[in-house]
């Protein structure tokens, strides 16, 4: 039976779970809507792309090395001046790895730089008679959150990032300040990290889902902001029941609730 396309599989996935979204047909004729759904079929394709990338090629190509330098120093007349245990002839395995988190948490800082102006362009088009906020500011004068300082807020992104930064200024040493709690007693800090491919892989499959709340709130902001528009704009395209303003009220309650609760 012949392999299905990745890339195929991949997008068919993204059409099954974008369709299920009201009016998702916009996605594919409103020339902001394709932008936009082809953006988040780009990211999630090249963050398969990388992560595919370290499991298939570069962690398989490390262990090769290993099992290849572990043959030659066997039969070396010098073998006596390498005295590495299993853990330390391994460590080219495990820089590859952290490496790996270098690298996602890049992919993930660009997916928040460039999904803003998207996010931007999206509720622009909404109408906000010329009075829209851009997202960045709007979340932060109402809820006091600096989206791009929520890093820490996450489990996987808090992870990711430190490991990153680890790797970057510590040599791979699990020594950054602050060390987050849930890695005190994981990692001896005389040791570097040591982290396996199924972690790492798990790990980035966490932040695609994380990518897809992040999105969610984002929406959530938007319309917290369209609908806290003129009462006028927006009573005509709600349902009958819903056109008193003590039913808006209620709806922007629930909208600020389930933001702080992604954040808090």
């Amino acid at each position: 039976m012949k392999k299905k396309n990745f890339i195929d599989t991949l997008v068919e996935s993204l059409y099954s779970e974008f369709s299920k979204i009201t009016n998702f047909q916009l996605t594919q004729t409103d020339p902001i809507g394709n932008k936009f759904f082809h953006f988040i079929v780009r990211y999630i394709s090249e963050l398969n792309a990388f992560q595919n990338l370290f499991i298939q090629y570069y962690l398989p190509a490390s262990l090769k090395s290993i099992t290849d330098f572990k043959k030659e120093l066997k039969h070396s007349k010098y073998r006596a001046h390498f005295n590495f245990d299993e853990v330390e002839l391994k460590e080219n395995y495990y820089e590859t790895v952290r490496l790996g988190y270098v690298g996602v948490y890049h992919k993930y800082e660009s997916y928040l730089k460039n999904i803003i102006p998207i996010m931007d362009d999206f509720f622009k088009e909404l109408d906000f008679e010329k009075e829209f906020t851009p997202i960045l500011k709007y979340i932060k004068s109402k809820f006091d959150i600096d989206l791009r300082k929520t890093t820490n807020k996450f489990y996987v992104t808090e992870k990711i990032n430190w490991i990153s930064n680890c790797t970057k200024h510590y040599e791979g040493y699990p020594i950054k300040e602050p060390i987050p709690l849930r890695f005190k007693y994981r990692f001896n800090s005389d040791e570097k990290i040591r982290i396996e491919s199924k972690e790492f892989k798990e790990d980035v499959q966490n932040l695609i889902i994380h990518n897809r709340l992040i999105l969610q709130s984002l929406f959530l902001v938007g319309f917290h902001q369209f609908l806290c528009q003129e009462f006028k704009i927006i009573k005509d395209q709600l349902k009958p029941e819903k056109q008193k303003p003590e039913k808006v009220e209620e709806v922007l309650k629930n909208i600020e609730k389930s933001i702080k609760m992604i954040f808090s």
